[in-house]
């Protein structure tokens, strides 16, 4: 499913419990209408955990015999923000669609900035038979980790060519200040 239509039902289910709590006690809720209450709530909560995860990890590109490596990387981002708490509290608190879009937001931001080093780490020179005519064509950057190279500066997705040689980028020696 889409990003906006599980945006457009989790909007439908908080409208719903909003206006279940405008008319009836949480109490009420919680004992009288138990059942469907707490179907309401499962489907908030489904809604809500499948819709921040497509939109927190949408565009996220990472090799599936990398994401091991990178996994804990994207989990402990996710932990350490403290953000599903916050849209917990968004979705069954206050019902607000808005806040929710925002924090999904912000936590894709931190995984971005958690994985950066993941992703330097996979850089590496690129060298194919244009690297070798005469006369010669610069190396390229590829990064092993998401299967792109840097071209008119931007990742494009790239098969590697079987003849090409793939070099580790060396960290540039830090200059005594």
């Amino acid at each position: 499913m889409k990003s906006t239509e599980l945006r457009k039902e989790l909007e439908n289910y908080l409208i719903i419990l909003k206006r279940n709590l405008d008319k009836v006690s949480l109490e009420t809720l919680k004992t009288k209408y138990k059942k469907p209450f707490g179907e309401l709530q499962h489907n908030i909560s489904a809604t809500a955990t499948a819709y921040v995860k497509q939109i927190a990890l949408e565009n996220i590109r990472i090799r599936a015999d990398f994401f091991e490596e990178a996994q804990p990387l994207i989990q402990s981002a996710i932990d350490q923000s403290g953000i599903l708490q916050k849209i917990s509290v968004a979705a069954f608190q206050k019902q607000d669609i808005s806040e929710i879009d925002c924090l999904a937001a912000t936590l894709k931001e931190q995984i971005h900035q958690t994985l950066i080093p993941f992703y330097e780490r996979h850089i590496r020179l690129y060298l194919d038979g244009e690297c070798f005519e005469t006369p010669p064509g610069a190396p390229k950057f590829y990064n092993e980790a998401t299967g792109c190279i840097w071209k008119g500066n931007a990742w494009i997705p790239l098969e590697l060519d079987k003849k090409a040689l793939l070099f580790p980028v060396q960290d540039k020696p830090k200059t005594a200040a």
